[in-house]
């Protein structure tokens, strides 16, 4: 067989799909030799790494959203909220909000503070070095010095998911020694490459960027860089999902990175998407191998 390697891809709570790909990827026996992860990906990609069990990782995933620690995080407060229309004062208070928020955070390099993530990968993942996981597994991030992209692979795995996940703006970079390092989604969105060097002769990219985008109603400053970056993300994403052996692209149109209480939905969109690939993926595998192999089952 030929090793087999996943590049999952960031996206915040959109990266629950991660889930359902791999418990498909499981009940088909299709083997993960190597997984390489960003942001949300890292965080899913390092949790089935250290233990091969989708069950019981989904059920320490959904523990984590039910606990305190996660409340904590203070997500649910930015998540949008489109089933009312704000009266013309309350938009007018927004408006002010947004240009105190932007004057206020200029000298800041983020609004969390790191010690929030810090707490929330202890519930999620277990102590112990890159070393140590079960399946051959790389985190990755992005130097804001240099603009490399880091393929960290040795030391806590802890660490290394912490740094691919720095969210710009929300968590501040991390310094180590002449280096500044943010989240992987900046420079590597979907690591296929990463995957590769790693590796991997058979990449299977997971991409839970949008498919696509809705109509931007309030064209303001703040909605037109977010829309700005998201577009520039969805680019990045699909030139390196065309690198990919196969690539699954749940769609997560419309979907907030913020809206992790809705993961059962994305568990499912992502078990969907795998399912219609799986001909594709097996054939992928099939490739790959001796050609002595190529016509036995796998």
């Amino acid at each position: 067989m030929p090793r087999i390697g996943l590049a999952l891809g960031g996206g915040g709570a959109r990266g629950a799909a991660h889930f359902g790909v791999l418990k498909v990827l499981e009940e088909e026996g299709i083997p993960i030799d190597i997984i390489a992860g960003t942001s949300m990906g890292a965080i899913v990609g390092g949790m089935y790494a250290q233990n091969p069990d989708v069950g019981e990782i989904i059920e320490k995933y959904h523990s984590f959203l039910q606990s305190a620690d996660y409340k904590s995080l203070g997500l649910e407060d930015i998540v949008p909220r489109d089933d009312e229309e704000p009266h013309l004062l309350q938009k007018f208070a927004r408006t002010i909000a947004k240009r105190v928020y932007i004057n206020s955070m200029g000298s800041r390099s983020g609004i969390m503070k790191p010690d929030i993530l810090e707490d929330a990968l202890k519930a999620l993942l277990d102590r112990g070095n890159m070393s140590d996981a079960r399946i051959t597994f790389g985190a990755v991030a992005t130097d804001l010095n240099s603009g490399k992209t880091l393929l960290l692979r040795e030391g806590s795995l802890r660490k290394a998911v912490k740094r691919s996940a720095l969210i710009p703006g929300f968590l501040p970079p991390e310094k180590d020694s002449d280096r500044l390092i943010t989240d992987g989604g900046v420079s590597d969105p979907v690591p296929v490459r990463s995957a590769r060097e790693m590796g991997a002769e058979v990449v299977i990219a997971v991409s839970v960027d949008p498919t696509t985008m809705e109509k931007i109603e309030d064209p303001n400053m703040i909605n037109i860089m977010r829309r700005c970056d998201l577009i520039r993300g969805i680019y990045m994403s699909r030139i390196q999902t065309e690198m990919a052996d196969v690539c699954v692209w749940p769609d997560m149109s419309g979907i907030h990175w913020s809206e992790f209480l809705s993961s059962e939905e994305f568990i499912r969109a992502g078990e969907a998407e795998t399912r219609k690939k799986i001909p594709e993926i097996r054939k992928a595998i099939r490739r790959k191998r001796h050609w002595i192999f190529r016509f036995l089952p796998l």
